[in-house]
């Protein structure tokens, strides 16, 4: 039996160290908005580092791909999420949507709204990912197309959340105290 190649094995020390960050971020930081943005910044990064990881070597040949599947993200990502999150933001307050972006309604599947999947989004991107690059690294030996074509899946990535980190660091969340029952 062969030996997993090196970069595989850091990949996924790197997907355990983000499922658990992102996992006891839900249990230390008790404000969904604060949460979200650390989150999405972790996500973020953990795409930029496995991509570097696992496809160094293909990075100049990839960017004629990758530059174009970045550039598509960012355009629906902006127009998927943020401008229907602006509007949100605009109808409502900040101070209600920075309370209520996070909670999931019915309606809010049905109509694809941005927020409320992306807990759900990071996950399943983040394990897209890691099996894309099993399976180019792995099953196909590190071919160059493949790499190229799970770059380009990172790419797309990155660009569907680069519009939504600039809109959740740009907004000035206020920082309610949560009172207890005891405090009341």
């Amino acid at each position: 039996m062969q030996q997993l190649p090196l970069s595989i094995t850091l990949v996924m020390a790197l997907l355990t160290g983000f499922l658990c960050l992102a996992a006891g971020l839900k249990y230390s930081i008790p404000n969904n908005f604060v949460r979200t943005r650390l989150v999405m910044t972790a996500f973020f990064f953990f795409i930029v580092a496995t991509l570097s990881i696992s496809f160094w070597q293909y990075r100049i040949d990839s960017l004629p791909y990758t530059v174009p599947a970045a550039l598509l993200g960012v355009l629906l990502g902006y127009l998927l999420g943020v401008r229907t999150e602006q509007q949100k933001l605009r109808a409502r307050g900040i101070e209600h949507y920075v309370e209520h972006f996070a909670h999931v309604h019915l309606y809010d599947i049905t109509a694809f709204n941005w927020w409320s999947v992306i807990n759900f989004y990071t996950v399943m991107g983040g394990l897209l990912l890691i099996n894309l690059v099993g399976l180019s690294t792995v099953i196909f030996g590190g071919d160059a197309q493949s790499a190229i074509r799970t770059s380009m899946v990172g790419a797309f990535l990155l660009g569907t959340i680069v519009p939504y980190l600039i809109h959740l660091w740009s907004i000035k969340a206020p920082h309610h105290a949560k009172r207890t029952t005891n405090e009341a």
